[in-house]
């Protein structure tokens, strides 16, 4: 997430910074419809509010982005990841210091999940440590490890035939401590949040272990390196009918896999948001749910490319760059304001909004976030959180404040013509 492909404007790959922007205002979207909630709730909160502006903002959330956007975030590590390693392939004390940079961002992700128990950069840093062991494989073989990990391959095959029961299927999301983590949100003070956030970490881990979620990163970590690899997005001209072809390609798949899914609904064999399946089609709609997010996922990733190609729609896409190149600390920023409207000790709007409501909060976020973002970068070489996280990992902090002004990044030209 905060992996910096390069620390000038000059040399930013803008695209990167856009797909950021744009995976940040869909994680927005993601906890802000379901109140900014670090783990699940009890099935029927989720379907307490029937009208059709609530339908149409938990079908948002079921359809296109529940479980996507986590996805190209981790994308974007994995990708930044190789860039990172091969801009500084030629410092003889780069790896020490790159895991050094990863242990930094662990405690930064240790206190968020003490904040908030969603954090996500904890598991980001420690499998980042675990992505160095795989740096040198040959592209294929990460490309065909990354593909078998994001459709959650593994999980799928022990729910079918772990402890020979063909009908195991993971709690997705888990329910076990639904009602005890509701009245927690809902009626206890911050301390006694922070506390059963700390105490959280089993039922966490349990979770990124059981749903395959841990795995499912990690792929997309293998797919965001490769991207590196074959120089997608460093020659993005020379690469535009790939991403065409797989976008066309992926949008088939995915009208296929829309339409079987509103079937299964449809003929209430399957329901949304609390995925409630009939115990028949259990494994079935679960992998075929996995493969849904990770072609959407990638849909996503070649369409904002492909998209940002084109001079109108780079005109609406850019501002989302400027959110990118702080993704780090928009990130943080929007557990702020998450904690700060629904939990207890702060406006304590929890079960008290309605998802369509929380939407419109959620945008009104998003707007302070885009502006925040485009009046500190006018200012500053980098977002606060970025800069502090470079100076611990370099042990020097230089001055953040901008001396001129700079012209708007624009992809690497450097990097094989990509124009």
């Amino acid at each position: 997430m905060g992996e910096s492909t390069v620390t000038t404007a000059k040399k930013r790959i803008d695209t990167i910074d856009v797909l950021r922007g744009f995976a940040l205002a869909g994680i927005l979207y993601a906890h802000m419809v379901i109140w900014y909630t670090g783990a699940a709730l009890p099935p029927e909160v989720y379907t307490s509010y029937d009208s059709t502006a609530d339908g149409i903002a938990m079908g948002i959330f079921g359809a296109l982005v529940f479980g996507k956007f986590f996805s190209v975030f981790s994308f974007l590590f994995g990708l930044s990841f190789y860039l990172h390693f091969k801009k500084n392939k030629s410092r003889k004390s780069h790896l020490p210091r790159y895991v050094w940079r990863l242990s930094l961002l662990l405690l930064i992700g240790v206190v968020h999940h003490i904040l908030w128990r969603g954090d996500i950069l904890a598991i980001y840093a420690v499998l980042g440590m675990v992505l160095l062991l795989f740096r040198h494989l040959p592209p294929k073989t990460i490309l065909v490890m990354g593909v078998f990990l994001i459709l959650n391959i593994p999980t799928h095959v022990y729910d079918l035939f772990g402890e020979g029961n063909p009908d195991i299927s993971v709690n997705f999301p888990m329910e076990e401590e639904a009602n005890r983590y509701y009245e927690l949100v809902q009626n206890e003070g911050f301390i006694t949040v922070l506390k059963d956030n700390w105490y959280s970490w089993p039922s966490k881990i349990a979770y990124q272990l059981e749903s395959g979620r841990l795995l499912m990163t990690f792929g997309y970590f293998l797919l965001g390196f490769y991207a590196g690899c074959t120089n997608l997005f460093t020659s993005i001209r020379k690469n535009l009918g790939k991403f065409t072809l797989w976008n066309q390609m992926l949008e088939r798949v995915i009208l296929v896999l829309l339409l079987v899914g509103i079937f299964m609904y449809l003929f209430d064999l399957v329901t949304i948001p609390e995925i409630k399946v009939i115990p028949e089609l259990k494994w079935l709609a679960s992998f075929l749910f996995d493969i849904y997010n990770a072609c959407l996922s990638i849909f996503y990733i070649t369409g904002v490319t492909i998209l940002f190609r084109n001079s109108f729609f780079r005109s609406i896409l850019q501002p989302l760059g400027t959110m990118g190149r702080m993704a780090l600390t928009n990130y943080l920023l929007q557990t702020f304001f998450g904690l700060l409207l629904f939990y207890h000790f702060g406006l304590g709007l929890f079960d008290k909004t309605s998802p369509a409501i929380n939407v419109v909060l959620g945008a009104g976020v998003f707007y302070f976030q885009l502006k925040f973002s485009q009046w500190w970068l006018k200012r500053y070489k980098q977002g606060p959180v970025e800069w502090l996280w470079k100076g611990l990992t370099n042990l020097e902090f230089t001055s953040l404040k901008k001396q001129g002004t700079i012209s708007a990044p624009q992809d690497v030209k450097s990097y094989s013509g990509s124009g």
